[in-house]
């Protein structure tokens, strides 16, 4: 049954489930048919005895906090209902996906989730490329008209995000693999680049940044002299890094003349200097850009910070388009306490890679805060989910017993 459940979740970080099921090679939704499947295998392998423990952990506190919290406010959204019951039930799907997903990383041999992960970034990665010089079918009209690729993930922003942190995943196991490790980040950095994600280049950057301090190790090592050695080593590494990727747009744009309009035309221009518009210029004045979308849910959650109600700013008869930040998504929909106690948990994970030494936990974390900006969903991304159950094995296979005490 490991198997099984190894399969599933290479199908769920590399969306090819959802992919499957478009094709009419799966004959139902995930939701129908693969995410029971999981559970129930889970369920039969697991006992529930062996589960205790994930249940005092910070995060199942909070996914079943935020679960309660989708429920409360449910009697006050002025959502509709088939909005509301979707978000309490993804809400109760992410936080049991989350405590099987858990025991699995931290019970199977270290061999057979290296496999896992891997195996879900090279699926994914290889379906960007892929759709990027070859193309998948599109299932949408918005899909089509999408110049920016995004392999299995269809959308480019999430295909990005979901190999940042299955590639973060990888590197664990790369820490004294030196050769292995560079040629690895070296496919992780071109294939977000493919996306034309600037989160997702951005995150990539930060790992870099940590992972360098570190000397890539997976215990804190930083220290003034590692430091200086490794600002060098940045310096060096950045500079050929800028070059190679001005080099690779400018190639990318000759040779594929589709790519010199639209958004990722626009953020290839900006690269290499030639466009009159700042890196976030798409992101205000059009209403519909993340800058606009941050002032104008500001203003309603200052307006009301005990929030509007569950799904209220999913449903699109209330709201054309959702916060696209998770720190506005938890304030405007279920108020200012709820961001508090995010937060909260977020200092908590801080704390806690510090305490049981464990430095990739660490760049996990600031990758958690700089994601919370960008997206609104961050949890219901399955890939996300999987990298989040994968680093809280790391600490709940050992620690959990003095982490709580």
């Amino acid at each position: 049954m490991k198997y099984l459940l190894g399969i599933l979740l290479i199908l769920f970080a590399s969306f090819t489930d959802i992919f499957l099921f478009r094709i009419g090679i799966i004959p139902l939704q995930p939701s129908q048919f693969v995410i029971p499947l999981f559970l129930v295998v889970g369920a039969i392998k697991y006992s529930i005895l062996d589960l205790v423990d994930i249940f005092k952990s910070h995060t199942f506190t909070m996914f079943a906090f935020l679960l309660f919290l989708s429920m409360v406010y449910s009697a006050v959204s002025p959502a509709s209902p088939d909005v509301i019951i979707l978000d309490i039930v993804l809400n109760l799907i992410t936080l049991l996906l989350y405590v099987f997903m858990v025991h699995f990383f931290r019970t199977e041999k270290k061999s057979l989730v290296f496999l896992v992960m891997f195996i879900s970034f090279v699926v994914l990665a290889a379906s960007v490329w892929y759709d990027y010089f070859v193309g998948l079918p599109k299932f949408t009209k918005a899909a089509e008209e999408m110049i920016r690729k995004g392999g299995f993930g269809e959308n480019p922003n999430q295909a990005a995000s979901a190999m940042k942190f299955l590639g973060l995943c990888v590197l664990v196991y790369l820490d004294s693999l030196k050769g292995k490790r560079t040629l690895f980040i070296l496919a992780l950095l071109v294939s977000v680049f493919l996306t034309f994600s600037r989160g997702g280049i951005a995150s990539v950057i930060l790992i870099l940044i940590f992972g360098t301090a570190n000397e890539w190790s997976t215990k804190f090592k930083i220290s003034s002299a590692v430091l200086f050695k490794s600002f060098f080593k940045m310096a060096f590494l950045f500079t050929g890094l800028y070059f190679c990727l001005v080099m690779f747009a400018g190639i990318m744009k000759a040779n594929f003349p589709e790519f010199a309009s639209g958004a990722g035309g626009e953020r290839i221009d900006v690269l290499l200097g030639k466009s009159e518009k700042s890196v976030i210029a798409e992101d205000v004045g059009s209403g519909g850009g993340r800058g606009d979308l941050l002032v104008k849910y500001f203003k309603s959650f200052a307006k009301n910070p005990i929030g509007y109600g569950t799904a209220y700013s999913a449903d699109e008869s209330i709201n054309y388009l959702d916060t696209h930040n998770y720190y506005l998504y938890l304030a405007v929909n279920f108020g200012a306490l709820a961001l508090i106690c995010y937060l909260i948990y977020i200092g908590f994970g801080i704390k806690l890679s510090f305490k049981v030494d464990q430095f990739y936990y660490l760049i996990f974390v600031v990758l958690l805060i700089f994601e919370g900006f960008v997206t609104h969903h961050i949890f219901f991304n399955r890939s996300m989910l999987i990298s989040l159950a994968f680093f809280d094995s790391l600490i709940y296979s050992k620690h959990i017993k003095n982490a709580f005490s």
